[in-house]
């Protein structure tokens, strides 16, 4: 569908593709330069009309010329407002080809100070990220487990781009004294667990974790159980090389054991 042309004083030539079937509202009013449209449908795209004004409406086509299949020229000028052009005449050559947009790069995902941030190397870019709480859900039992983990995806959009691969990774926090129950304040009646954050980013075949405590055993096994691979964690980021099969991997930082989503 072709619906965001309106007002364009500057455009005096278009190409409508041959997958075109309707073209929406007032898409080419006041392009008063418009002087070839070339039209590849063999099946006559549907048009809108409102308040009488088609499609091309203060666009001056009865001195314009529109090039349509030779097949489809007696269809074209039979139908409005196609019939309007000042000539109508057979397309000489083959359909352009249309290059495929770039694409925008895969964002990188990063944790600090309490916040999420989002990177991608294609400048402009918007992000588009959705983040989810296994926790947050309905439960019918009598006991609810908390995980305190969270699911992150985001891609990147741009206009005139494709939109990028999705990154994903797992959000978690990882007990610094796991020996410590809790800390009970009898005045305000708060209980805490110091802890720190770890972030968990599958790509392709590594799996990268980040704000682990220096000299953490971390381990990665595949869904079955199978381990894939080893390190211990140093200057905060370690990277693990992996082969693993389907999409799940179980990272065990320490004690802690996280399911993550890869890529």
């Amino acid at each position: 569908m072709i619906c965001k042309f309106r007002g364009c004083t500057g455009l005096t030539s278009i190409n409508i593709p041959s997958s075109v079937t309707t073209i929406g509202y007032y898409a080419f009013r006041n392009c008063t330069e418009l002087a070839d449209v070339y039209c590849y449908a063999e099946t006559v795209p549907r048009t809108a009309v409102i308040d009488g004004k088609d499609i091309f409406y203060n666009s001056y086509i009865e001195y314009s010329t529109l090039h349509v299949p030779a097949s489809a020229i007696d269809a074209y000028r039979a139908t409005a407002p196609w019939s309007k052009f000042g000539s109508i005449v057979a397309i000489d050559g083959d359909e352009p080809v249309v290059p495929e947009p770039d694409q925008c790069e895969k964002p990188t995902i990063y944790y600090a100070n309490g916040k999420l941030s989002f990177k991608s190397a294609t400048e402009g870019v918007q992000f588009v990220s959705e983040i989810t709480d296994a926790d947050v859900k309905k439960n019918y039992t009598a006991e609810v487990d908390l995980s305190v983990t969270y699911a992150i995806s985001v891609y990147a959009t741009k206009e005139g781009y494709k939109d990028s691969e999705v990154a994903t990774a797992t959000l978690c926090w990882i007990e610094v004294e796991p020996q410590k129950e809790g800390i009970t304040d009898d005045e305000v009646s708060v209980s805490e667990v110091k802890a720190v954050p770890v972030l968990i980013q599958a790509d392709g075949r590594q799996i990268v974790i980040t704000g682990a405590a220096d000299d953490t055993p971390i381990s990665v096994f595949s869904i079955n159980g199978m381990q894939a691979g080893s390190a211990i964690s140093q200057n905060g980021k370690t990277t693990i090389p992996v082969q693993l099969t389907g999409n799940i991997a179980i990272v065990k930082i320490g004690d802690r054991s996280v399911k993550v989503r890869r890529d």
